[in-house]
């Protein structure tokens, strides 16, 4: 089995979107919450990549806060984002159990 596509960060937000839609906010709230606290640029960048990629979709949802209309940006994990979680997870579960040996990442280039 190879190693992961994603990054352990990358892999992080797909769990929290595998929940369902949330916000860039919530999102980047989580990622502190787990000692991974992102600038907004960088929050954003991060997840620029992740929709590059088609793991993750991302639009706005525009609403009004006393008379002023603010942009929110969404974000949902899709069946691609779903596929690289699963199997991140089912590496990870076949390393625990001490069933496989990785194969790729950065030592087979």
């Amino acid at each position: 089995m190879a190693f992961p596509e994603a990054t352990h960060l990358q892999l992080y937000v797909l769990r929290i979107l595998m929940d369902g839609e949330q916000s860039g906010r919530f999102v980047r709230e989580r990622l502190a919450d787990e000692g991974q606290p992102k600038t907004g640029p960088a929050f954003y960048q991060l997840m620029a990549r992740l929709e590059e990629s088609g793991l993750i979709e991302g639009w706005y949802n525009q609403k009004v806060v006393e008379g002023q209309i603010i942009k929110e940006r969404w974000y949902c994990v899709t069946a691609a984002g779903e596929r690289v979680w699963s199997e991140a997870a089912d590496f990870y579960a076949e390393r625990r159990r001490g069933k496989t040996k990785a194969r790729g990442g950065l030592a087979r280039a």
